[in-house]
């Protein structure tokens, strides 16, 4: 869910491409049998995750149902140790992977995921147990299935707002009819009533960016996605990048970068975030209470979102991919979705799970949202698939934005090359 540093990731992966399609003769199949309990070999699988506590519980439990299957974590697998492991020729046997920060688009484009269409046919595994724009995601390359989504949630939508602190500032809370120019007198009228306090605070890496701007009706890229130009400078986009920057060099009513400020201290009125800081409401319980609308729609009376989606797939060398197989179905259950709420705020992929969980508080803003038509937008993912690269540059080019050292104009306009140049670069995988 956060932005990641990949350190030559890709580049070395590329580098591995060769080697793995040797090695795998193509781009390779699970077997036809999917059914983990038709051999009784003791055999092991080996499982590339991040740090959740829910994922090893998860897999503890597969081993129980599976006695013959041991399950073997490696945990906070970033990029670096991704790395290590491609260049030893092993990832193990399930692999969890990003599509916020392109790592499975990038590794199932060279040939490391297998693909999974057959193995989903002679299964009759019903993909639309999960939402479908998770299905989509997940068929986003060459639209083949590289693997199942272990979560999806529609990004960074959420308008928390401190309940105490509006209180007793005399101000009414933002609702999910708020506009912007609601949100500005909020925290004009919070940060007159008592100093001292900020009046809201907004994300603005990529995928909170891309929010803001699909509100105002505009688009990171062109397309929408599998973009291959830059659309950040065309009118809708530079008025959701405007009314950012008017909100702490206009209003004032928004720290600066250089402005140290944690929402759990509880001097700010609102702050933007994904499902997951609705998780802070018990550890801030005993100073403040927090609640939840969304950020606002645009002037089109659309809200911005992107459909994120979390990966897990299975490794093109594993030896025993039926086996991994049905861990991976295991990983993406219903149960799975119910069980991981506590500790991530987001209950899987699947609508059946997230029904579960119908009046959370902090959460039913979100499922409704959901539930809407259309459910949240597709992802912003550059023709090439390099993800992270493109958010990288642009987080280096649009700081100066941020710091009040150039208009929106000027900013966009120095960003342009550096953009076009990036998507410029040929797509991961040779295609």
């Amino acid at each position: 869910m956060a932005i990641v540093t990949r350190k030559g990731f890709v580049g070395l992966a590329a580098g591995l491409v060769g080697l793995a399609a040797a090695a795998c003769g193509g781009t390779p199949q699970a077997s036809s049998s999917t059914d983990a309990s038709k051999s009784k070999q003791p055999l092991t699988l080996r499982v590339n995750h991040r740090t959740e506590k829910y994922i090893p519980e998860r897999g503890q439990k597969f081993t129980r149902q599976n006695p013959n299957i041991t399950v073997e974590m490696i945990p906070d697998s970033g990029y670096d140790k991704l790395i290590a492991m491609l260049a030893a020729g092993d990832l193990g046997d399930v692999v969890w992977a990003s599509t916020g920060v392109g790592s499975y688009f990038e590794l199932a484009s060279q040939g490391h995921f297998q693909q999974l269409d057959t193995t989903v046919s002679k299964d009759k595994y019903d993909l639309k147990q999960h939402f479908p724009r998770a299905i989509d995601t997940a068929k986003m390359v060459d639209n083949k299935l590289f693997g199942l989504p272990n979560l999806i949630h529609p990004s960074h939508i959420g308008l928390y707002y401190n309940v105490n602190l509006l209180e007793t500032a005399g101000v009414k809370p933002p609702t999910l009819t708020s506009t912007y120019d609601d949100v500005v007198d909020i925290a004009r009228k919070v940060m007159a009533a008592k100093p001292g306090t900020w009046g809201v605070n907004t994300e603005t890496s990529y995928p909170p960016l891309l929010s803001f701007i699909r509100s105002f009706g505009g688009e990171m890229l062109d397309p929408g996605f599998l973009g291959k130009k830059p659309a950040i400078d065309r009118g809708p986009a530079k008025q959701a990048l405007q009314w950012l920057f008017d909100l702490r060099h206009k209003h004032k009513v928004h720290p600066l970068p250089t402005d140290k400020v944690d929402h759990k201290n509880g001097d700010i009125a609102m702050w933007t975030g994904g499902m997951w800081v609705g998780a802070d409401a018990t550890a801030v319980a005993d100073r403040f209470k927090m609640d939840a609308v969304l950020i606002p729609k645009g002037p089109g009376g659309k809200r911005g979102s992107q459909g994120h989606v979390d990966m897990w797939a299975i490794y093109s060398k594993s030896k025993n991919p039926d086996a991994a197989w049905a861990l991976m179905k295991h990983m993406v259950s219903k149960e799975q979705g119910v069980e991981m709420i506590a500790e991530t705020n987001i209950p899987g992929a699947r609508p059946d799970s997230w029904n579960e969980f119908s009046s959370r508080p902090l959460f039913k803003v979100f499922k409704d949202f959901m539930d809407a038509d259309g459910g949240p937008g597709p992802l912003a993912l550059p023709y090439n698939y390099k993800m992270l690269d493109y958010q990288n540059v642009l987080q280096k080019e649009i700081a100066p934005l941020w710091a009040g050292e150039k208009s929106v104009d000027a900013t966009v306009a120095s960003m342009m090359g550096p953009l076009q140049a990036q998507l410029d670069l040929p797509r991961a995988g040779g295609k």
